[in-house]
C-alpha cells in the first residue's frame, strides 16, 4: 500500500497537470464520449483561433513591407478620380467588374443635374421679378418629378442617412454590389429612359442655358457632364466608359483603403503590392490623417488652381489659401521627414476653360500683378511658390515632384500615374537596399 502509494505521490509530482486530466472518478461511457467531444470542439475552436491570428500578422507584416500611399487635399480635390486611375492602370479586371455599378452612378449624377436645374428656374421664378424662365419651364419640371422621385429610392438603396442633406456612401464594395444587382435600381433606370425626351428639352433650353450662366452655376465641372450625353447614357445596353467612370461623382465619407497587387517580371526583386489611402478631405474631418502618417512612403497632395472659389463646407475660406495652408503643414510635419511629397496640380482643364473665359487672376490673387494671364503664366507663378514652401519648410532636404493633371483625361494621367508609381518604388527598394 506505501509502494503504491509513493508511486501516486510521484506521478502527482512530475505531471502537475495529471489530477485535472483524469476522468472524473465513477464517469460512465456516455459521459466519456460527451467529455471528449467537448475537448475536441475546444481543441477545434483554439486551432481556428491560432489560425486567424497567424494570419493577422501574416497581414500586418505583409501591410509593413509593402508601399503605403496616401491622398490628400481638400474635398472636391480630385482624390477619388486619381485613386480611379490607379484602379485603372493596375487592377483593370476588378475595375471591369465595377461597371454595373457605375451605370446607375452616372444616372444618379443625371438626376441630380435635373434636380439642380430645376430648383434652379423654382427660385427664379420665385423672385419678384423674373425674365428668363417662364411658366413653361415650371410645368416642364414638373414633368420631370418622377425621376426626381427615383432618385431618393436609389439613395436609400445606397445610404439610408444624409450628412447634412447630402448623401454619403461609406467604404467598401458594399453599395456597388447594391447598385449592379438591385431590381428597384433597374427599375429606376427604366423610369429615366422613359423620361429622356423631356431631359433632353430641357437641357436644350437656351433660358436654362442663361440662367445657370447668371447663376454661375457650371453643371459641366462636374456629374452634368453627362446631360450632354442623355442618348448615350439611358440606353437600356449602356456600359459607361472609362471617361465616364472618371467623371461620375459620388461622395464617400470615412477612410477607403484599397490593395494594389502589381505584377513584376520573373527573376525582379522587389515590392509588387501597395496600398493607397483615401481620406476625407473637408476640415471637420482632417484630425482622421494623423493616423496613416505611420510608415507612410509617399503622399500624393491634391490642389486645384481654384483660387477664384471657396471652400463648400466654409464660404470664408479660398479653395487655394485653403491647400497652401494644408501644403506648409505637410511639408513641415517632422513624422514626414522621410516621405515623398508629391504635389498635383489637378483639375487643370477647368482652369484653362477659365482663362479662356476671361478669368482675370490678379484680380483674385493681386501678387500675381503683371505676370501673363495665360495657363503657362499661372501654372508657373503657383509652382514656383509651392515649391518654396515645400523647401523652406522640409525639416530636411529632399526632391520636389510636381505635375499638372487633369484626372478625368485617362490617357494623359495613366502617364503621370507611372511616373509616380516607378518613382515611389525606386525610392522604397534604395531605402530596402534591394537595389
Amino acid at each position: 500500500m506505501a509502494t503504491k502509494l509513493g508511486r501516486a505521490r510521484s506521478a502527482s509530482i512530475d505531471d502537475p497537470f495529471a489530477a485535472h486530466l483524469a476522468p472524473p472518478e465513477g464517469e460512465t461511457a456516455e459521459e466519456r464520449t460527451v467529455r471528449l467531444a467537448a475537448a475536441q470542439k475546444a481543441e477545434k475552436t483554439s486551432r481556428q483561433i491560432d489560425e486567424v491570428l497567424l494570419q493577422s500578422k501574416k497581414l500586418l507584416d505583409k501591410k509593413k513591407s509593402n508601399v503605403k500611399i496616401l491622398l490628400l487635399g481638400q474635398s472636391e480635390s480630385g482624390k477619388s478620380t486619381v485613386l480611379k486611375n490607379f484602379r485603372l492602370r493596375f487592377t483593370p479586371q476588378y475595375f471591369d467588374a465595377e461597371r454595373a455599378a457605375w451605370r446607375m452612378v452616372v444616372l444618379l449624377n443625371l438626376i441630380g443635374s435635373v434636380r439642380v436645374i430645376c430648383e434652379t428656374i423654382e427660385s427664379e421664378l420665385a423672385a419678384p421679378e423674373f425674365t428668363l424662365v417662364s411658366d413653361i419651364h415650371r410645368q416642364r419640371c414638373a414633368d420631370l418629378a418622377p425621376i426626381l422621385r427615383e432618385e431618393e429610392i436609389m439613395n436609400q438603396l445606397i445610404s439610408p442617412t444624409k450628412i447634412q442633406g447630402e448623401v454619403y456612401v461609406r467604404p467598401g464594395g458594399e453599395w456597388k454590389s447594391t447598385l449592379a444587382t438591385s431590381e428597384v435600381a433597374q427599375n429606376s433606370a427604366s423610369v429615366v429612359l422613359s423620361m429622356r425626351d423631356e431631359i433632353e428639352t430641357l437641357w436644350a433650353d437656351t433660358a436654362v442655358r442663361e440662367l445657370l450662366e447668371k447663376k454661375d452655376i457650371s453643371l459641366r465641372d462636374g456629374g452634368g457632364y453627362f446631360m450632354d450625353d442623355v442618348s448615350r447614357v439611358t440606353e437600356p445596353d449602356y456600359v459607361p466608359t472609362d471617361s465616364d467612370i472618371l467623371r461620375a461623382r459620388i461622395k464617400t465619407i470615412g477612410v477607403e483603403e484599397h490593395f494594389f497587387e502589381k505584377e513584376s517580371a520573373s527573376g525582379t526583386r522587389g515590392v509588387k503590392d501597395f496600398w493607397i489611402y483615401d481620406v476625407p478631405g473637408s476640415r471637420g474631418s482632417r484630425a482622421a490623417w494623423i493616423p496613416f502618417f505611420d510608415m507612410v512612403q509617399a503622399i500624393v497632395f491634391l490642389t486645384p488652381l481654384s483660387f477664384y472659389e471657396v471652400l463648400e463646407e466654409d464660404t470664408r475660406v479660398n479653395r487655394l489659401e485653403d491647400s497652401v495652408v494644408l501644403w506648409k503643414e505637410i511639408c513641415a510635419n517632422v513624422h514626414l521627414q522621410n516621405c515623398q511629397l508629391i504635389l498635383f496640380f489637378n483639375k487643370m482643364d477647368i482652369l484653362k476653360a477659365k482663362l479662356r473665359g476671361g478669368l482675370i487672376i490678379k484680380e483674385y490673387v493681386p501678387s500675381f500683378a503683371d505676370r501673363p494671364n495665360t495657363y503657362a503664366g499661372a501654372t508657373g507663378y503657383f509652382k514656383e511658390k509651392f515649391r518654396a514652401y515645400h523647401k523652406r519648410t522640409s525639416p530636411k532636404p529632399r526632391s520636389f515632384f510636381y505635375y499638372e493633371t487633369t484626372a478625368v483625361d485617362t490617357r494623359s494621367t495613366a502617364k503621370i500615374i507611372g511616373a509616380v508609381h516607378e518613382e515611389i518604388f525606386r525610392k522604397h527598394l534604395q531605402e530596402s537596399i534591394l537595389i
